[in-house]
């Protein structure tokens, strides 16, 4: 049987501050020493006052502006317990009824098609400790040990709506979220580093059987009075998802498994379930938790703080043309395909190399912007991306000078300067650190295609290949290719391959 999709998706991602949530501990945990970054405070000892920290909440309304949130001018925090080993104090200090940013969106495009992702909130919170479970290898015994490094770790939580209609769109949406922390430097969002976290939302229905309003899915409307209202299928929320691949298998995982489980007659229960990366399959945790289970209520140490707009002004202030729109101002102004320009801005960096270099070439071939940004595009894409995808370096950790790598483009282009050849000499100067103006103007790349010249190869070849030279004249055609390719091999690869043939037939059958 055939049902619908209901996808939302919760995005936990660490943000990128110098100091804890509520406490001047360090943040900087990963590969430190177990319960070394504490003190009393993000270990919820008694007595202790947490102090919000002024940049993260920055950093929240700077990804509340990205995703076109409408930014909330008092911030109120909230309590919410739960009893975990994980959570010292007993309660995490969250946002409840008053988000910082609510009512957003984002743009998501996989080729020609785009997609609109409500966001319905992004809320500040601390995170929790972190979990380690060992097998003793004498005794078999099972133990847990717990690091409180990353506990108190400003968070942020961003909570689509339930708008998301398929596994591959909630994986397109968890990469743009991700994307857009990037762009902002708001968080390196490296998921192996449990710096961002998702956790999908998923429930299917019957067509028919449903309506969207207002952020929620509800029963359809019954058709007449005798009619019952639909009765809905609760959702299920996946979690210990680390990766953006992860998140569509996952969820076309559970959708499969909640449909076979419809199939044998049995119901659904609102339930979280856990993923299992090396099974590949979502496994039974707990029941789910309402709103009412965890008993928020307003956290009475900390006062309501205010937002000015000119606050929220000044934050803006650090927002920078985002991947949506350049992938836009590439199709539509620079002729790309979605392909290239969704591979381009996908990281901040490579993009705005890509601009400059589609500059410096734009100077060189005198021609209009869509041809230089075609020419660019393959050479970023091409020969550039393969040596970052070799050695792991970024497209910051290489030194090209962009005057002298668009020369040789438009050299290339014009047909003065063998195309492998050049990309051979800009391979080099990437791993040698060389200067490619230099190992350009030494090396022997210039085409050769003057007649004359070409003559003089193609006799020499004619006299020393006569049999393949016969085999032509006899009506053997192929062996024109083999005689090109002796005239590449004597002129060291510079003839130019279309001229040479012609002035070899030219010869050949005078």
């Amino acid at each position: 049987m055939k049902y619908d999709v209901i996808i939302g998706l919760e995005i936990h991602i660490q943000l990128k501050t110098q100091s804890k949530m509520f406490c001047s501990c360090s943040t900087d945990y990963f590969g430190k020493d177990p319960n070394t970054l504490t003190c009393p405070v993000c270990t919820g000892m008694p007595g202790t006052l947490p102090i919000p920290n002024k940049r993260a909440i920055e950093l929240c309304i700077l990804m509340g502006l990205a995703t076109d949130c409408a930014i909330d001018q008092s911030i109120k925090f909230d309590r919410k317990h739960y009893f975990y080993p994980d959570l010292p104090k007993g309660y995490q200090i969250s946002q409840y009824d008053e988000p910082l940013c609510k009512n957003g969106y984002v743009m998501i495009r996989e080729d020609d098609r785009t997609e609109k992702i409500e966001i319905e909130r992004i809320h500040q919170e601390e995170d929790v400790a972190k979990s380690h479970h060992i097998v003793d290898p004498t005794t078999g015994l099972e133990y847990s040990l717990i690091d409180y490094n990353k506990a108190g770790i400003p968070l942020m939580e961003i909570v689509s709506k339930p708008v998301i209609r398929s596994a591959a769109d909630a994986r397109l949406y968890a990469a743009r979220i991700r994307q857009i922390a990037r762009y902002l430097d708001i968080s390196d969002a490296d998921m192996e580093k449990g710096q961002m976290r998702c956790e999908p939302n998923v429930s299917i229905q019957l067509p028919g059987t449903w309506k969207y309003n207002d952020g929620k899915i509800l029963p359809a409307e019954k058709s007449n009075k005798s009619d019952k209202a639909a009765k809905l299928n609760p959702k299920v929320e996946i979690k210990n998802i680390g990766s953006i691949t992860a998140v569509e298998k996952s969820i076309d995982y559970e959708i499969e498994w909640m449909s076979r489980e419809l199939e044998n007659g049995n119901e659904l229960e609102q339930q979280t379930r856990g993923w299992n990366a090396h099974t590949g399959e979502t496994e039974f945790q707990r029941t789910k938790e309402s709103a009412e289970d965890y008993r928020y209520f307003k956290e009475p140490d900390i006062p309501i703080i205010n937002v000015s707009t000119s606050n929220v002004d000044t934050i803006g202030e650090q927002l920078v043309k985002l991947p949506s729109e350049r992938e836009n101002n590439y199709i539509e102004k620079l002729s790309l395909t979605p392909y290239d320009a969704c591979v381009i801005a996908d990281d901040r960096a490579n993009s705005e190399f890509f601009d400059e270099l589609v500059s410096k070439v734009s100077e060189e071939i005198s021609g209009d912007l869509s041809e230089a940004a075609k020419l660019s595009a393959n050479w970023l894409t091409g020969i550039i991306f393969a040596y970052m995808n070799d050695s792991g370096k970024k497209i910051t950790d290489i030194n090209l000078r962009l005057e002298d790598l668009a020369h040789i483009i438009a050299e290339v282009q014009a047909g003065k300067a063998n195309n492998q050849k050049a990309k051979k000499l800009v391979r080099k100067a990437l791993e040698t650190d060389g200067n490619l103006g230099e190992l350009y103007e030494s090396a022997n790349t210039q085409v050769i295609s003057d007649v004359d010249e070409l003559e003089t190869i193609a006799k020499k070849v004619i006299n020393a290949n006569e049999k393949a030279a016969q085999d032509f004249k006899s009506g053997k055609q192929n062996a024109i290719g083999f005689l090109i390719g002796q005239i590449m091999k004597e002129s060291k690869g510079n003839a130019d391959p279309n001229k040479a043939r012609e002035v070899l037939i030219k010869l050949l059958e005078s």
